[in-house]
């Protein structure tokens, strides 16, 4: 799916069914998109009735109108895509679909009001949530300029150091937040998509997470919110010395933090933090590389088999 496609599909898709299901407006990457469905009342039924027949071709039936498809999108040669990533966001709503997107009001910078992924069953270590993909479209400089909007709509960006350029990441997975001692991480595969793989145990109830990287929020995660880091003492919520100033964070990686990959300046020691009001900060030269993420050994710490990270190579990953 070209970059801009998958843009127009993304936002629509996130209209017709999270924010109708959550209640709230999500994040979109047309920045100069208002609420396209005011009378949310008229698409809750659609998924309600799903819930219950499980068909989505009778949903998707309902969901091909014109009172809800933009004119560009509302045509044959469109038709596939758009089922196709609707059809991601309405996975959760399978009966064994073992994950649910919810509302999250923990991280600051997010004003409080976000998204997250939490289990409705069991998922035991090494298993695979195949329901909960996300979809990848690689980005030209050219597209880059054309697409991202610096603090606007650059939150779910990755930087893959294999193809050597920037790739989009959309779909139900994007909403999966960081935690320093995740229960899951990122694979990808051939197919323009990445699944998600179990890294210990989780019960119905807890958030699915990801460990983004090891300085993906500040230096040494310094400005990390993360449940962990709150049992913890840690990140944020450390005490015991002045923390580092907060500043904005990001998911998707604009050309200017492309650009640092592209011709990093070994000489320098320091590395410059950028980012949005929407995501995570990510670093100039550490990160989590999605192509070589299956490929990385790490060391698993002793809290519940969840994995500490080596500093790898480069991307970005989140959710919301």
């Amino acid at each position: 799916m070209k970059p801009q496609d998958l843009c127009d599909i993304d936002d629509l898709a996130t209209s017709l069914v999270v924010d109708v299901f959550l209640g709230l407006n999500t994040h979109k990457m047309n920045i100069e998109h208002t609420g396209m469905y005011k009378c949310k009342s008229d698409l809750k039924p659609i998924i309600d009735m799903f819930i219950k027949n499980q068909s989505m071709e009778k949903a998707f039936d309902s969901f091909w109108n014109k009172k809800y498809i933009p004119d560009h999108l509302f045509n044959a040669s469109y038709k596939k895509l758009v089922k196709d990533h609707i059809g991601r966001y309405m996975g959760m709503f399978y009966l064994d679909s073992g994950f649910q997107i919810e509302p999250c009001y923990r991280y600051s910078l997010e004003n409080k009001v976000g998204g997250k992924v939490n289990a409705t069953s069991y998922w035991h270590k090494g298993g695979i949530i195949k329901r909960l993909v996300g979809c990848v479209a690689e980005l030209t400089e050219k597209e880059e300029d054309e697409i991202l909007h610096v603090g606007k709509n650059d939150f779910s960006v990755m930087y893959s150091c294999r193809k050597k350029c920037a790739q989009l990441w959309l779909g139900p997975a994007a909403y999966i937040n960081h935690n320093c001692l995740a229960n899951c991480k990122f694979v990808a595969n051939d197919k323009g998509t990445a699944y998600v793989k179990v890294l210990r145990d989780i019960k119905p109830g807890e958030e699915i997470t990801c460990f983004y990287s090891a300085n993906y929020f500040g230096e040494n995660n310094g400005n990390c919110e993360c449940s962990s880091c709150e049992k913890l003492c840690k990140g944020a919520f450390k005490t015991n010395e002045k923390q580092p100033k907060l500043r904005r964070y990001n998911f998707r990686q604009t050309r200017g933090h492309t650009n640092t990959y592209r011709s990093p300046d070994k000489s320098k020691k320091s590395e410059t933090l950028l980012g949005s009001p929407y995501t995570k900060i990510i670093p100039k030269t550490r990160g989590l590389d999605l192509d070589q993420v299956s490929k990385i050994t790490r060391k698993e710490n002793e809290i519940g088999g969840a994995l500490w990270p080596t500093t790898i190579s480069v991307i970005v990953a989140n959710m919301y």
